[in-house]
């Protein structure tokens, strides 16, 4: 129980880091009135099957595009980045 715990708590921190990392402006999405796509957004992050992939990957130098392989966000948030 205290492993899925410690999951959804990554979950959590994972989907700014990858926001970040892609130079996504969140407060700028938010006020571009596209909060609901945010909010499924955040949805698919709780759901992510792959969070030891993201973590790991998000604690790796910034050079490859592997997220896209794993990340069920990866296109929206290359879209918002613009």
């Amino acid at each position: 129980m205290e492993a899925r715990v410690d999951q959804i708590e990554q979950r959590a921190l994972n989907m700014p880091r990858m926001m970040r990392r892609l130079g996504v402006d969140s407060e700028a999405a938010y006020g571009c009135g596209l909060g609901l796509m945010i909010a499924r957004a955040a949805r698919r992050c709780s759901q992510c099957r792959t969070v030891e992939t993201c973590t790991a990957w998000l604690g790796r130098p910034a050079a490859d595009t592997a997220h896209r392989d794993f990340c069920p966000n990866a296109e929206l948030f290359e879209r918002l980045a613009g």
